[in-house]
């Protein structure tokens, strides 16, 4: 049902020419004024064959335009059942007046009239003249013009006109009705495109809520098997560990005992080496596997990179060349070997996955620049000096999409099972931690560069941490309390503090350690324990020795990573940690900083 409020006004319901043109004919073809107003009087249309009577002399007074005024209000006035007939309170002369309505709703009159008959007081008429102020003469001369009707006539074209103003009626209902249909259609349209709107929104949170959901499971799923690894690597480091650390520490007696021209100097030195590099190895699965405490220093690129490129050419198919650029003189940087090492193993592997199918080349090229005020291919790197490692592959490439992406965590375009999308994610993290920046160019099909950029350290920076301490150092003559359940390590320790001077006793049980040292708290000045022994685990004999005798030294020696010892020691705290295999001047340090103070 249409209320007032939903009915257009006259306007918007007709074609305001249309029905002036329809006015002005129905003028014409009767005799009769028209006009069409509004309910409170003001003209919708323009006046049709007005009289000069009234439209120049009576409206034109004062008092004559306030009665015509009055007259049209009173025969404009809402009636349905037929037309309102009567003289002009004004002028006298016969006027006529139909409503045009919508719905029982009052929009608009139509007014005809300006007619006289035989039957008017003429002399009343001409008297009004003086009523309203108007010139005589002029009145009567305009009131001959005026149009003589029979009265019965008049009524005929009041009725016309009703009855054309009922058609009016009924057409401006079916249009209102129309357009209100029209209305409610585009507001259900409009409820309808919000209703779908809201169950587009929910479906993209939903399937967004899925997806963050399976990132978070898999993110779950990595991070067991990542703690799963990190467990098993901590559990194989402790035992490499172990096996390392007598390979070192005789080695490194070895070369103490041997002569300086001895051709065996650089056998012996081969198997440190050799040991140094499994020593790394297993600092970088222990890095890879769990979230290890990094510890930087000066650092020559060109060492961890020759190491990257031997293990890669290892598994290199016939069909990918490497080429290497790493001259020596290109300084140095600070950063741990571990993290570059990881850095550089999932740029060359990425480089080499890309180049699988077809081959190509694999160019890895190691210099120095330096970055002006304006930075350098737009990435707001800091003025300075840097070291750039430079890895290009002559491989599938990537577009604009994927450069976008290939740092976000979990991202990778290779086949499922065969890539995490962690590597690249790793990278980025790695090189922002070591304060560079990481600068990709790829397009599809022409392969892809990487540029890294470490800042190059000066000097001076380099050289401040190489103090290394020589041979030509006082004897110790300190008492030295050694346990650990594994006899290559207790030989190795022992006959190494013997050689400084120390008077050593070796136990491989920790709770034989513990009886000795109850029994004779004060005959040692240092005790040095490994971590995992059966029975009683060094940081709770820590404990108990140290309720004993709180002074007493205590270094933990364990070939577990420094994290997930500290994880492991519970209690009173050692007063040195130190990581399996340890090198000679490691353990001189230690004891020179717990003994000499």
């Amino acid at each position: 049902m249409m209320t007032d409020h939903h009915i257009p006004l006259f306007e918007g319901l007709f074609n305001i020419s249309e029905i002036q043109e329809i006015q002005d004919s129905f003028a014409l073809a009767t005799g009769v004024a028209s006009i069409i107003t509004d309910v409170s009087g003001r003209p919708i249309t323009t006046p049709s064959n007005f009289c000069r009577l009234c439209r120049d002399i009576i409206r034109k007074t004062e008092k004559g335009l306030v009665n015509c005024m009055q007259s049209d209000s009173v025969i404009g006035r809402y009636h349905r059942e037929g037309p309102v007939m009567q003289p002009c309170l004004s002028s006298g002369l016969w006027d006529a007046g139909v409503s045009i309505h919508v719905a029982g709703r009052h929009i608009a009159n139509w007014l005809i009239g300006q007619v006289r008959n035989e039957d008017m007081d003429m002399n009343r008429i001409r008297e009004y003249a003086d009523i309203i102020g108007a010139d005589r003469g002029a009145f009567v001369l305009a009131l001959e013009e005026v149009t003589v009707m029979p009265l019965d006539q008049f009524k005929n074209v009041a009725k016309s006109l009703f009855l054309i103003a009922n058609q009016l009626s009924e057409q401006a209902f079916q249009k209102s009705r129309n357009t209100r249909m029209v209305l409610d259609l585009k507001q259900k349209n409009a409820d309808n495109d919000r209703l779908l709107e809201e169950m587009k929104k929910e479906l993209e949170k939903r399937v967004k809520l899925e997806e963050e959901q399976r990132q978070m499971e898999a993110r779950l799923r990595q991070s067991q098997k990542m703690e799963a690894i990190g467990t098993l690597a901590g559990g194989i480091a402790h035992d490499f560990n172990n096996i390392l650390f007598p390979v070192i520490g005789f080695s490194e007696m070895v070369m103490e005992d041997l002569p300086k021209d001895s051709p065996l100097r650089d056998q012996m030195q081969a198997v440190l080496d050799g040991a140094f590099r499994a020593r790394d190895l297993v600092r970088q699965i222990l890095t890879f596997s769990r979230e290890t405490e990094q510890k930087y220093f000066p650092l020559k690129l060109q060492l961890v990179l020759k190491e990257v490129l031997k293990l890669a050419r290892a598994s290199l198919p016939s069909t990918i060349k490497i080429i290497s650029r790493i001259p020596d003189k290109v300084g140095m940087v600070m950063a741990d070997p571990t993290l570059v090492h990881q850095v550089a193993m999932n740029l060359i592997t990425n480089a080499l996955s890309a180049m699988e199918e077809n081959g190509g080349e694999l160019s890895v090229t190691l210099s120095e620049m330096d970055v002006g005020n304006q930075g350098f291919h737009s990435s707001g790197m800091p003025p300075g000096s840097y070291v750039c490692l430079k890895i290009t592959d002559t491989g599938s490439g990537m577009n604009e999409e994927t450069q976008k992406r290939i740092f976000e965590p979990y991202f990778t375009t290779k086949d499922r099972g065969k890539g995490t999308g962690l590597g690249l994610a790793v990278v980025h993290g790695i090189v922002k931690k070591l304060q560079g920046e990481i600068v990709v160019k790829s397009e599809a099909g022409k392969g892809t560069v990487f540029f890294i950029y470490l800042p190059r350290i000066k000097a001076d920076e380099a050289d401040a941490p190489a103090k290394a301490l020589c041979p030509g150092l006082p004897p110790r003559t300190e008492n030295i309390l050694v346990v650990d359940d594994e006899a290559s390590v207790l030989k190795m320790l022992n006959q190494a503090l013997s050689r400084l001077g120390c008077k050593v006793t070796c136990l491989s049980s920790s709770l034989k350690a513990l009886d000795l040292f109850q029994q004779a708290p004060h005959a040692f000045d240092l005790v040095i324990t490994d971590m995992t022994m059966p029975d009683l685990t060094g940081d709770k004999l820590i404990s108990k020795i140290k309720k004993i005798r709180r002074d007493i030294p205590v270094i933990l020696c364990s070939g577990f990573n420094e994290t997930l010892l500290n994880e492991k020691v519970t209690g009173i705290r050692p007063d040195k940690i130190l990581m399996k295999p340890l090198m000679k001047n490691e353990l001189i340090q230690a004891l020179g900083f717990l003994l000499d103070k």
